[in-house]
């Protein structure tokens, strides 16, 4: 694929915003992405800095892209081309989706070969199932069927979902379950189709353990802890010179770390992230009267914001990044990095902080 081909994909990623793709398939497929991203920079040649830039600030919007990816909404990926599929491979995904346990037949119609696997999916996106480079050996099974449609072995599994969302006094109906397997494990994901654009609540479960592995589940703000309300409102005083601060929605999430909650008023456009185990503050959005004029000033003018509200100490920090890349990475070895967006490239004002912990 081309530069410019690659370029145009990368920008049609960020048109997902009201989509959701369960947390162990976005970490593989964001994986091959950085890949990607890492080539075209070198590619473009446009200096020392601008790799680790991308994989601050870019990794961040691809992230959130991909999070709001809906399961059967697989993208295509960056390579190869499309294809009317063998009998022989068709028959190999079916047998694959069968030793799962699930019976449903599936209309293969497109393969896509890449350097290190072939694709084979139906054109709805129901199911993909991978393999590695000219053999018929599984790499990964992807399958949507109805909740009716799932066998009894996997019917336990259901019930598990369903208890994560009662936690957050919510009563759920799931209709779908998402099966993805690999080498390394067995999950299914239900999703509630009743949500707000943007925000699809799902559980996952870990098929091995019967446990929810990922989530994404919504509260009434009332519902919340209020020792994690006091941190969020705290960080708030910090960015804004005291001013009060409530909010509209709430939701609990996993992360690699630990569960995050996120409080946020969308009239008025501000959210904050804390850890649910730590209480540490992972990000704030709110736009600032703060404003960076240039690189050589980021450290000294967010440095007071990011002691305030992280509790970190950015003294001895370089700055890598500009205005045109959205915002700054500053980084110190052996130390958290730090993000600083900036909502306006005229103005310079900053706008979002999130601390990598």
């Amino acid at each position: 694929m081309s530069l410019h081909d690659k370029q145009i994909t990368w920008e049609e990623l960020h048109n997902f915003p009201n989509q959701v793709l369960a947390r162990d398939q976005s970490e593989k497929i964001l994986a091959n992405i950085r890949e990607e991203r890492r080539k075209m920079l070198k590619q473009q040649k446009r200096g020392k800095y601008v790799g680790w830039m991308a994989s601050g600030l870019v990794t961040c919007a691809l992230l959130f892209a991909f999070i709001w990816m809906k399961p059967f909404s697989f993208p295509a990926e960056t390579a190869g081309s499309t294809s009317s599929v063998d009998t022989k491979i068709s028959t190999a995904a079916q047998k694959a989706i069968e030793a799962t346990g699930i019976t449903k037949k599936f209309h293969f119609e497109e393969t896509e070969q890449e350097t290190d696997y072939l694709i084979v999916r139906t054109k709805d996106r129901e199911s993909i199932v991978t393999f590695k480079p000219n053999s018929l050996e599984v790499r990964t099974v992807y399958a949507m069927v109805s909740v009716n449609e799932l066998p009894d072995m996997y019917k336990k599994y259901v019930e598990t979902a369903r208890a994560a969302f009662q936690v957050a006094k919510q009563d759920v109906h799931f209709e779908q379950g998402h099966l993805f397997q690999d080498k390394e494990k067995t999950t299914l994901s239900f999703y509630l189709e009743n949500t707000k654009a943007g925000k699809q609540q799902y559980a996952q479960v870990d098929v091995k353990t019967n446990k929810v592995s990922a989530f994404l589940i919504e509260y009434k703000p009332d519902d919340v802890d209020q020792k994690y309300v006091s941190i969020a409102e705290k960080a708030f005083m910090h960015i804004s010179n005291n001013k009060r601060f409530s909010f509209t929605e709430a939701s609990k999430s996993s992360d690699k770390k630990e569960e995050m909650w996120k409080l946020t008023n969308t009239q008025d456009r501000y959210s904050v992230q804390v850890g649910a185990r730590t209480g540490k503050v992972y990000h704030i959005g709110y736009v600032t009267d703060y404003r960076i004029k240039s690189i050589n000033e980021v450290v000294s003018v967010a440095k007071p914001l990011i002691q305030s509200i992280f509790g970190l100490d950015v003294t001895g920090y370089t700055a890598y990044g500009g205005r045109d890349w959205g915002g700054y990475v500053l980084k110190h070895e052996g130390k958290p990095d730090v993000t600083v967006f900036i909502a306006n490239f005229d103005i310079g004002n900053i706008s979002g902080i999130s601390v990598k912990w």
